[in-house]
């Protein structure tokens, strides 16, 4: 069993070798709900526990609120560009820089304004998928890999619970 750590309090996502139904509508319901319960735990913080580190070393909330946006953002148009385009490469871009730009004191409702309408529309497009559409890859620059569409569903429902559980446990960490 692997070890849970700080890094990756619910693990990391294994990917799936198959397009998978009940998986697909679970994904769907954790992209679908995501917004709703970042905001809920994030809406009501002070600018000060805004700013915090999650951990040594790590982004503040703050900057994780703006990066799940921003990812989320990349992810719904790398779909379109899979469902629209044959196997397409698409672009990578550096999350670590985008986290230093001028709007990363932004405030957070920003952020959480775009990801609901972000995942409002990408949730759309996912009910009206098939098997197929979801089977559709695209190249990735990085890993110069395939990745399917079914696989990056489920990489980002993993993405925003991941972050999730690093926000609630920064901020169970500042209770004790």
């Amino acid at each position: 069993m692997e070890k849970i750590s700080v890094v990756y309090p619910i693990g990391k996502f294994s990917p799936i070798k198959t397009y998978n139904d009940a998986l697909i509508k679970e994904w769907i319901t954790e992209i679908e709900t995501l917004p709703n319960r970042f905001s809920r735990w994030v809406k009501d913080l002070s600018d000060s526990d805004l700013d915090k580190p999650l951990r040594e070393g790590a982004w503040s909330i703050r900057q994780l609120v703006h990066h799940m946006a921003d990812s989320h953002h990349h992810s719904y148009t790398r779909f379109k560009w899979t469902l629209t385009e044959p196997e397409p490469l698409i672009k990578a871009y550096d999350e670590v820089a985008w986290s230093v730009l001028g709007d990363s004191d932004a405030p957070v409702q920003l952020s959480l304004d775009h990801l609901s309408a972000v995942h409002g529309k990408w949730v759309y497009l996912l009910n009206r998928m098939n098997p197929e559409g979801f089977s559709k890859r695209f190249k990735h620059p990085d890993s110069v890999e395939f990745q399917n569409l079914f696989n990056t569903l489920g990489a980002y429902a993993w993405h925003g619970n991941h972050h999730l559980q690093q926000i609630k446990n920064a901020l169970k960490n500042k209770q004790e």
